[in-house]
């Protein structure tokens, strides 16, 4: 009997999958990718971001439109006089792979485009 219901789990695993990608299409807000990379600098890890020219306009538009749409509450750190201030703010994920030298990570930035935005203000 566990090897039927096995069977089932996989059966639809693969039918959830093979649903969900004919439902998703991917419509990137940017032109062409950030590139990223973490890696050991002077003054230890260091985050460099490289934005193509291209990019630049519709990226400041995609953080518009997140402001406007996905805030969420996180905190920064101001330093050690004034320490660390909670705020609202926008998260910006993506995932890093290990260099093949090992001497730090990379990734690419990509967000899906934000559809039906209403125009607001801005704050830029």
């Amino acid at each position: 009997m566990f090897l039927p219901i096995n069977l089932l789990k996989t059966f639809y695993k693969t039918i959830s999958m093979a649903n969900s990608q004919q439902d998703y299409s991917f419509n990137p807000a940017l032109p062409l990718p950030v590139g990223f990379k973490v890696q050991e600098g002077r003054f230890g890890p260091q985050l460099s971001l490289f934005i193509p020219t291209e990019s630049v306009t519709h990226l400041m538009d995609h953080f518009q439109n997140l402001v406007n749409t996905k805030t969420a509450g996180g905190s920064v750190y101001l330093g050690k006089e004034k320490g660390t201030v909670k705020t609202e703010g926008i998260y910006i994920n993506a995932k890093a792979l290990e260099s093949d030298d090992g001497n730090g990570f990379f990734g690419q930035i990509n967000p899906q485009k934000i559809e039906n935005v209403s125009s607001s203000q801005g704050l830029f």
